[in-house]
């Protein structure tokens, strides 16, 4: 008598010889095309080497760009901080704080850079602190940290998105969470010591919490190729691009004269046609 086993082993099989059967379709199928395309420059070797070079093309136009973005962006930290070794020092913290995060680092460095010029020093703690709030409430980095500078200035509408409600009374804040009031002063470091506050007590494991999704773990890997990108082009391609495009830029400059002459030419022989 037959058991389950001996009616699975009969069903594999006869599955086994359909695929195989399929599979010899496939390939006569693909051999009579191959023969076809053997007449023609674009038979399939070559157009693996065509998709190849397509897809070469493709990822230096992506090392470029993201080497290009990132040089913008030191720049840019450059100017804020008042020198270049500040600049690689705060561009070294904002990577290695995105490393472990689920922010872009273009956004970590928008919101350090927002945080500097409320005269906030952003600490990698105190990026920690700030990322944790954004996390819990499903928020960007730069959205808390635009919160904190407008706060600064008197204008604590953008709190709200971080269930904080705030009342200016002269030198001082009263700020609400969770229908508790604290009242501060009205300055930057105060208002920074209550949202850190916050984080430390309330949100202290938003940001692992979100590391470990599939969505965390995605923007981590995003921001790892972006930083191997920027270092590829930092070893040299950006010097080689930046040298070629200064070289073009000249090229045009020096061919300015010869283009009026060539525009002129044309506008005489359409006038003779006419």
């Amino acid at each position: 008598m037959a058991t389950p086993v001996d009616q699975l082993i009969v069903e594999i099989k006869a599955e086994t010889a359909q695929l195989r059967k399929g599979l010899n379709d496939v390939n006569r199928q693909l051999g009579r095309a191959n023969k076809t395309a053997k007449s023609s420059v674009m038979n399939f070797g070559n157009l693996a080497k065509v998709f190849a070079t397509i897809g070469g093309l493709r990822l230096g136009g992506a090392i470029a760009g993201t080497a290009r973005e990132f040089q913008d962006l030191e720049a840019t930290l450059k100017a804020v901080t008042g020198s270049s070794e500040k600049a690689k020092d705060a561009f070294e913290l904002i990577k290695q704080f995105t490393a472990t995060t689920t922010f872009q680092v273009q956004n970590v460095a928008t919101a350090f850079t927002t945080l500097l010029n409320a005269g906030i020093t952003p600490t990698s703690d105190t990026m920690k602190d700030f990322g944790n709030i954004a996390a819990a409430f499903g928020k960007d980095i730069t959205q808390i940290a635009q919160a904190t500078f407008n706060a600064t200035t008197g204008e604590t509408e953008m709190l709200k998105q971080f269930g904080i409600k705030a009342k200016l009374e002269g030198d001082k804040i009263t700020m609400i969470f969770r229908e508790q009031e604290t009242v501060i002063d009205r300055d930057s470091k105060a208002i920074v010591g209550f949202l850190r506050n916050i984080a430390q007590e309330d949100f202290s494991t938003a940001l692992d919490d979100r590391a470990k999704t599939a969505t965390g773990a995605i923007s981590n890997l995003k921001d790892a190729i972006s930083i191997t990108f920027s270092a590829i082009g930092e070893s040299g391609l950006l010097d080689v691009l930046t040298t070629a495009s200064l070289r073009l830029k000249k090229l045009a400059e020096d061919a300015e004269p010869a283009a009026e002459i060539i525009g002129r030419t044309i506008k005489v022989a359409f006038e003779g046609l006419s």
